[in-house]
């Protein structure tokens, strides 16, 4: 692995599941965090047990990242700590029908998923690009390959964020720059997502969930060797390549069927 030791890294989405995973995984390598989230009082108990393990040093910013103003705000309070890893973590989604969901909330999911991603995408871009070091990933999702019924508006945004990185990757590439930036796609897995979109595990969900910290070592080191997309599990990777031959419509249907029972 690229020696990371002594150098900073910023995780939003840091209060459970792939966040607290992300800061064992860079911790353990020597890395000081900035640690971003709502809940407060989860910040801290992640803090003090990455601190005692890994011997690094970790800043908590408790604050809800929805939103352009809210990227702007944590940039503002970050920029000067030399961010070397930026890992954009936060996110939800809400399960269901279309015709069933509270429109302010499908818009701050969208606010957060997308808005907030991009801004701090861009801002933290273009200071990496001048000192020509420094690594993103963007955590997308299996739901990004294809139109996912019942994860209707989280799956595109999830959508926009594998596109977005992969084509921000494909710009750094063409200009020679040495800033690296990956998407993280990840399929079902064993983190609060599922309890927090309220959705019943399916027979198909329950065969398909897997762990979570082996899927984040994995993106981190696919991040550091500049591989654009890294999709974790045979499973994931064969429902992906297997959507190619699909029909949008056909792809759509077998989703619901799979997840909607």
């Amino acid at each position: 692995m690229i020696d990371l030791n002594g150098k900073k890294a910023l995780i939003t989405g840091a209060s459970s599941g792939f966040g607290v995973d992300f800061a064992n995984i860079l911790g353990e390598v020597g890395m000081d965090l900035v640690l971003v989230a709502r809940r407060r009082e989860r910040l801290e108990e992640v803090k003090k047990s990455v601190e005692e393990k890994w011997g690094v040093s970790v800043k908590v910013i408790s604050m809800d990242l929805a939103g352009f103003d809210a990227a702007s705000k944590l940039y503002k309070l970050v920029k000067d700590d030399d961010i070397e890893v930026l890992i954009n973590n936060a996110g939800y989604g809400i399960f269901g029908h279309v015709r069933d969901q509270d429109a302010k909330e499908v818009d701050t999911m969208i606010q957060l998923n997308v808005v907030s991603l991009a801004a701090l995408t861009n801002m933290f871009l273009k200071k990496m690009v001048e000192k020509e070091s420094g690594y993103i990933m963007n955590v997308s999702s299996f739901a990004g390959f294809n139109p996912m019924p019942l994860y209707a508006a989280y799956g595109a945004a999830k959508s926009f964020v594998m596109n977005y990185t992969v084509a921000i990757h494909a710009e750094l590439q063409k200009t020679g720059s040495k800033v690296k930036v990956s998407a993280f796609c990840p399929g079902y897995t064993n983190t609060e997502f599922i309890d927090v979109s309220r959705q019943k595990k399916s027979k198909f969900v329950k065969m398909a969930m897997g762990e979570s910290y082996p899927a984040a070592k994995e993106a981190v080191e696919k991040m550091l060797k500049g591989k654009p997309v890294s999709m974790p599990r045979f499973i994931n990777k064969f429902g992906a390549v297997m959507m190619k031959f699909m029909s949008r419509k056909r792809a759509a249907l077998g989703v619901y069927n799979a997840i909607g029972k």
